[in-house]
């Protein structure tokens, strides 16, 4: 057994808490052969503290655990789905995935916040605190690795990572028209494209861009935005285009 799935208090015991567990396990859709994993990675500090026993855990130390299993996996899943991604922009994905907002709304998906033990203090809190939750949901993921291993992790990641379909679809690799035309000018000309905005309308809210790229008289295009870098992009496209580059 290890050292940190030690009782905390008769609370794991009680009939009810064991009632909570099953329906962790069911909500998760995992079998934990140690409970006291599982109960421990939903017990926080305030509550461990409030108990009178000489063998107080809470889920701190699973929480460290389960922050390193869940930066490998989605580091690993990124990698896997997104062959052609590079190195920037797996890891813009990466800090999405694993950000607090990210990880809390699946902790609420599968309704942590009604089981994680809290202190007097914190109760109120349970509900609300975003942290909490993605805390306790780092310790699940700590305890399931310790109870089961990483494989066990994987597959229970892998199943919400594709819950994020729309934001993959987004950041997804895309052509950096940018780059492409920097680097056939350089190799050309020897020279860098300028960008400059043509026009700029629209409240703060809802701007539009136009932007016009140069190089001294080689070639000139528009392309328009939402934003200056869209624009931007837009702009290096069209001069693509134009040199017959794409």
């Amino acid at each position: 057994m290890h050292k940190d799935s030690a009782s905390t208090s008769e609370h794991w015991t009680s009939d009810a808490r064991q009632q909570d567990l099953n329906q962790l396990q069911a909500l998760t859709h995992t079998k934990f052969k140690d409970l006291r994993l599982l109960s421990q990675a939903f017990t926080h500090r305030s509550f461990s503290n409030e108990i009178n026993n000489s063998h107080k855990s809470d889920n701190e130390r699973l929480e460290f655990l389960g922050d390193s299993v869940l930066g490998l996996l989605a580091a690993e899943y990124l990698y896997l789905s997104l062959p052609t991604g590079k190195e920037g922009k797996l890891a813009k994905l990466k800090s999405k995935i694993v950000s607090m907002p990210a990880i809390a709304a699946i902790a609420r998906k599968f309704q942590f916040q009604t089981f994680l033990l809290l202190g007097k203090g914190e109760k109120d809190k349970g509900e609300k605190n975003a942290n909490l939750q993605a805390d306790c949901f780092e310790a699940f993921l700590g305890a399931l690795y310790l109870d089961q291993g990483l494989d066990a992790c994987r597959k229970f990641l892998k199943s919400n990572f594709k819950r994020m379909d729309q934001l993959l679809e987004e950041v997804e690799e895309t052509k950096d028209y940018k780059t492409i035309l920097q680097e056939f000018c350089q190799k050309k000309w020897k020279k860098t494209p300028i960008y400059r905005i043509g026009m700029e309308e629209g409240p703060d809210h809802e701007k539009f861009f136009e932007v016009i790229v140069e190089l001294e008289g080689k070639l000139s295009a528009k392309g328009n935005g939402k934003n200056k870098r869209s624009a931007e992009q837009s702009a290096a496209k069209q001069a693509l285009i134009k040199l017959e580059i794409i």
